[in-house]
Order: structure tokens, then sequence, then C-alpha cells
């Protein structure tokens, strides 16, 4: 059985969702850190974090190079489907924060409001801490808001 390589880099490009980019969340910000971080998972959550810083720089998109970004985020350099960026990619795709593509793969520039399903997977006091947080930034939201 052959196993399938990633590239030794990958082309990443942002996930154009107007939405939630005018509603959703910076990956960096305190929400995602509270909020979709027992969702997605550290790992995931600085994948997004990488991915935010890159296009800044690059707002069409990037090459992401497979094993310097893996050794920075501290996973397994390893190409194929046992690969750190792979599954931590296919993570994304499984919450939707990233799609596959024929040249790589769209991720989002920011992320959505957690639905009552993620929202229910957090503890208790994380979930009226977020009830909390979305009634205080609700007048403040906004494509700037962060």
């Amino acid at each position: 059985m052959t196993s399938l390589l990633l590239p030794s880099s990958l082309w990443i490009e942002p996930w154009c969702d107007l939405i939630t980019e005018q509603s959703g969340h910076d990956p960096r910000s305190q929400y995602v850190e509270r909020f979709w971080l027992g969702v997605i998972g550290p790992t995931a959550a600085w994948l997004m974090r990488y991915v935010a810083d890159e296009f800044d720089s690059s707002p069409e998109g990037f090459e992401l190079p497979v094993a310097d970004a893996s050794l920075q985020l501290g996973i397994s350099p390893k190409s194929g489907n046992s690969g750190g960026i792979h599954k931590t990619l296919h993570r994304l795709v499984m919450f939707r924060l990233a799609a596959e593509g024929h040249s790589g793969y769209a991720v989002r520039r920011r992320l959505p409001p957690l639905n009552h399903a993620q929202l229910r997977r957090l503890p208790t006091h994380l979930q009226r801490s977020h009830a909390s947080y979305c009634s205080l930034a609700e007048p403040a939201a906004g494509v700037g808001a962060r």
C-alpha cells in the first residue's frame, strides 16, 4: 500500500467568506484562545495563528514550507498521512476552517463564532463565559474587531 506524500511545500490561500470576515474572530484573538482552543485543539489553533501572520504579509496566499512549519509548531515534520501538518490541516478541514483544493488549501482569515454543538463541548464555566463575552462584544463587532 502506497501512502500519499505531501510536497515539501503547500500553497495556502485565503478562504473568502464575507460573512465570517465581517463577524468572525482573528485567530490571534482572545476569543479564539479562550473558546476555539478547546474545540480544535492547540496545534490547530497555533497553525491558524501561523497562517494569520503569513496572510498579514502575503494577503493573496503563500507557500507553506511543510518541514519548517512543522518544526516551528512542534509537530512531526514527516510527510504523508502520519505527518503533523497533514493531520492538523485535516482537523481544520473537519471544522470547516480550511478547505482542500487542487493547488493546496484555502484557510479562513477569521474564525466564525462557535455554534451550539461546539459550545456544548466546552466546560460549563466557559459556556457561561461565552454568553457574557458575546453579549459584551455585540455592539463592537465588525471588520476591525479582534
